[in-house]
């Protein structure tokens, strides 16, 4: 659990692992009732992407959900003006996503790409929506679970509009090198997720680096000082 996560701005990956695993356990559906819980594991079907693979595409139908059991996803959208990639989020292993779209009876608002090799158990829209209705309870769940949703988006949001950009990069690299510390975070992968450039983040990590917050060795980056990094975020440092 961090201890920085009442700083403005600041993310919790163990609070966004627990929106995911509320309805359905840390281990694959194992908090959900029994009858459910059979009819995913048999009607489920298993997926396997290597890294850069889509797994949906922004605009599709949605006609199910999707259960990450090993690996890491990226939700990605394209900016209708720039053509830009925004990289908003990421599923890691025990974590759901497809959901809102769903729920909401839309097309999907982004992509979703593999960062690694993953794993996925995808479960119809048919079998989502009969155990709702046989469970109802559920419903609630499904609600906290986009709530948290939508104050993650806002946290995010206030994120780039509060720290000037060293901040924003410094605080990316703590949150990503979080939620999964075995992954080698492209410069564009944290540039997408910062709102930032690929040339400014480079410059940016240089500087971190001159200030010995961090090591680079190729794609790899070690923080040597995640105190310092979190400080630039508190200050707004430029």
């Amino acid at each position: 659990m961090f201890q920085h996560t009442k700083r403005l701005g600041y993310f919790d990956p163990n609070w966004e692992g627990r929106e995911s695993v509320s309805i359905f356990g840390k281990e694959l559906w194992s908090e959900l009732p029994s009858d459910v819980r059979w009819s995913f594991e048999s009607q489920a079907q298993s997926l396997t992407f290597k890294r850069g693979d889509a797994i949906y595409r922004q605009g599709d139908s949605p006609s199910g959900m999707y259960f990450v059991k090993r690996g890491l996803v990226g939700l990605v959208i394209v900016a209708a003006q720039s053509g830009k990639e925004h990289l908003l989020r990421f599923f890691r292993e025990g974590q759901f996503f497809g959901h809102r779209a769903l729920f909401s009876e839309e097309g999907y608002h982004g992509s979703t790409i593999a960062l690694e090799a993953t794993d996925i158990r995808f479960v119809p829209r048919d079998v989502i929506l009969n155990a709702l209705s046989k469970h109802p309870e559920l419903y609630r769940e499904v609600i906290q679970v986009l709530s948290k949703e939508l104050r993650r988006c806002e946290t995010h949001q206030v994120m780039i509009l509060e720290n000037q950009i060293l901040g924003r990069i410094a605080q990316s690299l703590v949150y990503l090198k979080d939620i999964h510390p075995d992954h080698n975070w492209t410069r564009q992968e944290i540039a997408n997720f910062c709102a930032s450039t690929v040339s400014t983040v480079i410059k940016g990590m240089a500087k971190l680096e001159e200030m010995g917050l961090i090591e680079q060795e190729g794609r790899s980056v070690r923080l040597l000082d995640r105190d310092g990094l979190l400080a630039l975020v508190e200050n707004d440092a430029i």
